[in-house]
């Protein structure tokens, strides 16, 4: 389905990781993305990197992008029955 006002949309919320793996399986199907609050927090000694770390999408690509993110978390539950 296509809409006339495309807008930028949450698709996915988590460790800067598993972002990045959430963007690459969404580029994979040719979904362009883009992560917010990916940077490290360099004002401490030690820097951190962001836990909240979201992954945007055009609200164009929201079916192909709950496919590709309920078969990431399909995969993730089945593989961690194995641990």
């Amino acid at each position: 389905m296509h809409q006339d006002h495309e807008f930028a949309i949450e698709i996915f919320s988590g460790t800067l990781w598993e972002a990045q793996l959430v963007q690459s399986l969404l580029l994979h199907v040719n979904v362009e993305s883009y992560l917010v609050n990916s940077l490290l927090n360099a004002y401490a000694f030690n820097p951190v990197i962001s836990q909240s770390v979201k992954v945007m999408i055009s609200s164009n690509d929201i079916e192909i992008g709950k496919i590709v993110l309920d078969d990431y978390f399909a995969n993730r539950q089945t593989n961690s029955e194995f641990e």
